[in-house]
């Protein structure tokens, strides 16, 4: 074998040696700071009195509680548009307006027809008194009475007939200018000038719609509350919102609808939750991201300490849950003793101390720093390692 070249042999031997030195180093250092880390830094909370609250959270939308999409009566092309989006508009403000040629042609010929059937109901009517003289001095038969009589009848219907016709060419030519028929914003907008639109009630296709309003002056916020508050949560509840635009504005609202049937979004299952919101100086725009928070729970001047200072069980498998007893370090001079104290609701942050702690008391929470417990595993791991390269040494036994 060419002596440049190593055996496996050596190769594992000096792998060995390189791990056993690096063995020792850190039990050596392991041991030189467990004196150090057997005793846990203490973080120091004070039992403090305060204002207790439970809220429940979740995100929602801004939407107009009453929206109309507008349509025209009419059909036509648009000759005037006179709203762009997010305009304020009042009611019977001019929205668009159609070509009216048709129309004006058809309310000049029907009031045209009105005048001519006036016209002949006056003449009939005239006709139809000199006959009757006649008739009375037995100079004209009764059938030419008739006649006269028949006439005077039609001219009336005639005239009737004009008038009704008058009116629904009025209410066409009305038709092609469009207004709003509310107070409130303009959302959206669908046609432009030029654009020939589809009537909205004579259209099988239900129309062209010309824009949306809505009231903004209130609105509803559209939230989804998870399954696990949402028996919590009751209609007339009062509500804190808080748009993503605005952070540091808050609007009260109150809830008003509670879905009776929950929807599933990624795996979560959510109830939607309506809440009516007074919209004061219009800052709310329809589709705005917003967070709700609902008071389900406040009390003022409460003994509160943290949900963190509540210490393990005796047994050290869980945390000690809030309500009943549950123990906690109180700090006695210079060390920290364990007490057992009574406790009420808690927020998940808080929780209300029923009886053991008085106000100004000191706790101490254990402070276990995440490279502490990395370190300790890594030490785990080298101890473990110890019987590499001894071959399957049989356990020892005690």
């Amino acid at each position: 074998m060419n002596s440049g070249v190593w055996s496996k042999g050596r190769i594992a031997l000096i792998v060995a040696v390189l791990l056993t030195v690096v063995v020792i180093i850190g039990l050596q250092n392991g041991d030189d700071s467990k004196a150090s880390d057997e005793a846990p830094k203490m973080k120091e909370v004070v039992v403090e009195r305060g204002s207790f609250k439970i809220v429940v959270s979740a995100n929602g939308i801004v939407r107009p509680i009453d929206r109309i999409e507008i349509k025209s009566k009419a059909s036509g092309e648009i000759v005037e548009m006179a709203v762009e989006e997010g305009d304020v508009v009042k009611k019977g403000d001019l929205i668009a307006r159609l070509d009216q040629k048709d129309e004006r042609a058809a309310l000049a010929q029907a009031e045209a027809d009105l005048d001519i059937a006036k016209a002949e109901l006056t003449q009939a009517e005239r006709t139809f008194a000199r006959r009757e003289k006649l008739y009375e001095s037995q100079l004209i038969s009764e059938e030419e009475r008739d006649q006269i009589g028949l006439a005077l009848a039609t001219a009336k219907g005639k005239l009737i007939q004009t008038t009704t016709t008058l009116e629904r060419a009025r209410e066409r030519f009305a038709e092609a200018i469009v207004r709003a028929p509310i107070d409130g914003v303009i959302l959206q907008k669908y046609v432009e000038k030029g654009q020939i639109i589809a009537s909205g009630v004579s259209n099988v296709s239900g129309g062209s719609p010309i824009c949306d309003i809505a009231d903004m002056s209130s609105v509803h916020i559209e939230a989804g509350v998870d399954e696990i508050d949402i028996g919590r949560v009751s209609v007339g509840q009062a509500v804190t919102v808080i748009a993503d635009a605005f952070p540091d504005v808050k609007f009260d609202g109150k809830i008003v609808r509670i879905a009776p049937e929950a929807k599933i979004e990624q795996n979560v299952t959510l109830f939607d939750v309506v809440v009516a919101v007074k919209n004061r100086d219009g800052r709310l725009n329809s589709g705005m991201n917003t967070g709700i928070e609902i008071i389900i729970d406040e009390r003022e001047d409460m003994l509160l300490i943290p949900t963190m200072a509540l210490q393990k069980s005796e047994d050290d498998k869980q945390t000690s849950k809030a309500g009943g007893r549950v123990a906690v370090l109180v700090k006695e001079g210079d060390s920290f003793v364990r007490r057992e104290i009574e406790v009420g609701t808690s927020n998940y942050s808080h929780v209300i101390v029923t009886a053991g702690l008085e106000e100004g008391m000191i706790l101490g929470v254990p402070m276990t720093s995440r490279l502490k417990l990395e370190n300790q595993q890594m030490e785990e791991r080298i101890r473990s390692s110890r019987s590499f390269g001894t071959g399957n040494r049989p356990p020892q036994t005690r």
